[in-house]
């Protein structure tokens, strides 16, 4: 019955969640009609993929089992970021491909082409592409839905070489300077390559009926390789680059909140697009450099303790090295040496007296303590990363991840130097939180929060 414990470590794992539209009605007046225009509210919930709804629910998967995929997820994270983010002005890596996808990953349903195809994408917050698999298919991943089929689409159209939407994307042609294309390839050895088109995007709503958004620029994926677990058919960008993604042709505005991702049976995750999505509580200064959302953090406070960190030594250089970014597909938070050593150095004057450290056969390593969390830690302080104007709330379930019966590990580790300085804040870091991003005012909205009465207003919006 380890499942229904808030602590445990089957719970601490989102592996593939599906993305629904709930809600949104306002958007349409029924089944019956479809509404070409900006969204002003695209509403949908998370579903928990420990639970029986979840089409990745995996029964004989063990509790720790899931742990040790998150845990190696987060490290190919990481790695695949600091990677994209060295090379800011190669567009490869602006649809990074995370390495893992059985890790912290989230899928999003919707419907490409007219008449309309469904898809299953993956949300990359690091990424700006919309891309899926097409046919003609060269080479391609296993996926639950059939390919997309560009002759039947009467919306689609591919985008010609020496136009404006080629120059301002990839600037790419084929072997017959025709059409517009990209090429993709990531750190893992995984890629895409295939066609830049125009095409429609077309969401359900709560009250049966459909909203239809054209996309100016999507990818039409010939050549891929890699694995999404079978289900997903391609990547769904909410990065920000000018021209070519979601962000923002279509919306300027986004949010998300996590609850309790340690608890299978938590319903109210939810992602809202749109210019009513939810923006509130304090606001810090959003940087958008090289298609990453960077914060500037200012300092960590354990309990009344201030760890005075030197703001300058986490923040990102004009080169685009370093700085600290918020990441919706790692659960681990990674922090430069300026950031992690003090925060480390602190927990061990707490805990050190009256715990034993162990071992946890990893790299980078992890600061553990034989124990549970609920005998050992029910006294630890809260956790504040502070913002310029906001913070985030950290509690034991946030800083610590039960990985053995008697093991347990800080969820923060130190990112090494082959990473150039970059800092990331996990899933983990953002639970009970709803993140607000303003990509037109250059802000981000902390609120600590449930979901549920988010998902409330959703429901009846």
């Amino acid at each position: 019955m380890a499942l229904k414990l808030t602590l445990s470590p089957r719970g601490v794992v989102l592996l593939v969640c599906v993305i629904n539209i709930v809600s949104s009605s306002s958007l349409t007046d029924g089944a019956s009609k479809t509404n070409p225009m900006k969204p002003p509210r695209l509403a949908m919930t998370l579903i928990h993929p420990d639970s029986i709804h979840s089409p990745h629910y995996n029964l004989n998967a063990t509790a720790y089992d899931l742990v040790e995929r998150a845990i190696n997820a987060s490290i190919a994270r990481i790695r695949s970021l600091s990677k994209r983010v060295a090379g800011p002005h190669d567009y490869a890596f602006r649809a990074n491909l995370i390495a893992d996808t059985r890790g912290v990953t989230f899928l999003v349903k919707i419907s490409i082409g007219t008449p309309p195809a469904p898809q299953l994408l993956l949300i990359d917050t690091g990424s700006s592409l919309l891309w899926f698999q097409c046919i003609p298919c060269i080479s391609f991943f296993k996926q639950s839905l059939p390919l997309f089929d560009p002759a039947k689409s009467s919306s689609y159209s591919n985008i010609r070489c020496n136009s404006t939407a080629c120059d301002l994307s990839t600037g790419e042609c084929d072997r017959n300077k025709e059409y517009c294309t990209y090429s993709y390839t990531y750190v893992d050895g995984t890629g895409t390559r295939g066609n830049l088109a125009s095409e429609k995007m077309t969401f359900e709503t709560s009250d049966e009926g459909t909203m239809v958004i054209p996309i100016r620029v999507i990818g039409c994926g010939h050549e891929n390789s890699g694995s999404v677990d079978g289900q997903g058919t391609g990547i769904l960008g909410l990065s920000y680059h000018y021209y070519s993604s979601l962000i923002p042709q279509v919306v300027s505005k986004f949010s998300i909140c996590i609850g309790d991702i340690h608890d299978p049976q938590y319903q109210y995750n939810q992602l809202v697009l749109g210019d009513d999505s939810v923006l509130e509580g304090n606001s810090t200064t959003l940087d958008m450099y090289g298609g990453q959302y960077y914060v500037n953090l200012q300092d960590i406070s354990v309990g009344e303790t201030r760890l005075k960190i030197d703001p300058g030594a986490v923040k990102r250089d004009p080169w685009g090295h370093g700085g600290v970014t918020l990441d919706s597909e790692s659960g681990l938070t990674w922090l430069n040496g300026h950031g992690y050593v003090p925060l480390h150095n602190e927990v061990q004057r707490l805990l050190d007296p009256r715990l034993r450290r162990e071992k946890y056969g990893h790299d980078p390593e992890f600061l553990c303590y034989v124990g549970t969390m609920q005998k050992d830690l029910q006294q630890f302080p809260v956790v504040k990363f502070h913002f310029d104007g906001a913070e985030l709330v950290l509690d034991i379930n946030d800083m610590f991840l039960q990985v053995k019966p008697n093991m347990f590990c800080m969820t923060v580790v130190e990112s090494d130097l082959r990473l150039q300085g970059l800092s990331l804040i996990g899933v983990l870091a953002q639970q009970y939180h709803n993140i607000g991003y303003d990509t037109l005012e250059k802000k981000l909205f902390i609120e600590r929060i449930d979901c549920d009465p988010l998902d409330r207003v959703s429901a009846i919006s």
